[in-house]
């Protein structure tokens, strides 16, 4: 027997999905509705390389700003963004929904959260290294925090708000305040989608 939450949850995750990937999709995901906890990703060897042709990330004061380290870290930060960020996101919104319909009651919710929650925790813990190692201080140049790699700045945001929507619903924080922070993360998530950066990786 499926207990509540879990229809209710799955439910919510499918509106959410099918909202953005559409009908077809949204049918074939619900054959993997079980499988609720992401595995660990292991990033791999591939010829990706970042995107020099994109202007400030052209010049030559960028590209000596660059180091083997960033390019392997924007390698594998888009391998796990390539395939696992829309599972993912589509958890966070059917969660935020659920909540929602809940009217933020939290006493019911607390067995979805924590496998949401230990799905974005593990993302945050892979991606974190990463995007602190895309995301640097170049004081002598232009004295702020950035990356110097299209997009690395990009996979930075996207983390830091992995980790507010894990602090958050850590919190119980009623689903509308959770929601600003998942908004964000929508933004730079489609900005990396969008650019195709991650084409390939």
């Amino acid at each position: 027997m499926i207990s509540d939450w879990k229809v209710g949850f799955r439910l919510a995750s499918a509106a959410s999905a099918c909202a953005v990937v559409g009908v077809g999709a949204c049918v074939a995901g619900l054959a993997h509705a079980d499988d609720a906890t992401l595995p660990v990703f292991v990033p791999h060897d591939s010829d990706w390389t970042p995107n020099f042709t994109v202007s400030p990330y052209d010049s030559y004061q960028q590209r000596g700003l660059v180091t083997p380290q960033m390019i392997t870290a924007e390698r594998e930060a888009c391998q796990w963004i390539n395939a696992q960020y829309e599972p993912l996101r589509s958890q966070i919104y059917g969660f935020e929904n659920y909540l929602g319909g809940r009217h933020d009651d939290w006493s019911g919710v607390q067995g979805v959260a924590s496998t949401v929650r230990a799905n974005i925790d593990q993302s945050a813990a892979f991606l974190g290294p990463r995007a602190t190692t895309l995301y640097i201080n170049d004081f002598a140049y232009d004295k702020k925090d950035y990356s110097p790699l299209y997009n690395g700045d990009s996979i930075y945001f996207l983390w830091y708000q992995l980790t507010q929507i894990s602090d958050k619903i850590n919190q119980k924080r009623p689903s509308g305040q959770i929601h600003a922070n998942i908004a964000t993360m929508n933004v730079y998530g489609s900005v990396i989608q969008d650019s195709g950066v991650c084409n390939g990786a």
